[in-house]
């Protein structure tokens, strides 16, 4: 018979600390991603757009210029790309989901569709 444990863990707020870093300022968008990106202006609010650049931060100048135009094809297209790469993937597809719901996709769409991508 096998035995449970009944060991209670307590809060997250007991297990975890928080130590919130800025570290943005030592990483820029590449120059070709960021005219990649200026496409999107007249297909996302602005205050996305600015969240997608912030997206972007941490990625080579490649990875970059892939990320931004995949992001370009499904804003205007509706085109969902992967690269492979699972952290590049998972921008895309919070990039995706966000892109989806501010242009009027359902959420059971944008569920169906987007987030469930490669599962």
């Amino acid at each position: 018979m096998k035995k449970k444990n009944n060991l209670s863990v307590g809060t997250l707020e007991e297990l975890v600390r928080v130590i919130d870093q800025d570290l943005t300022g030592g990483f820029s968008i590449d120059g070709v991603a960021n005219e990649v990106t200026h496409c999107l202006e007249d297909k996302v609010s602005p205050d996305l757009l600015e969240l997608l650049n912030l997206m972007l931060l941490g990625f080579n100048e490649e990875m970059q210029l892939e990320i931004a135009d995949d992001l370009l094809d499904f804003a205007c297209s509706h085109v969902v790309h992967t690269t492979g790469c699972l952290s590049a993937d998972a921008v895309l597809k919070s990039c995706y989901g966000w892109i989806a719901a501010e242009q009027g996709f359902s959420k059971s769409d944008i569920e169906n569709t987007i987030i469930n991508l490669n599962n």
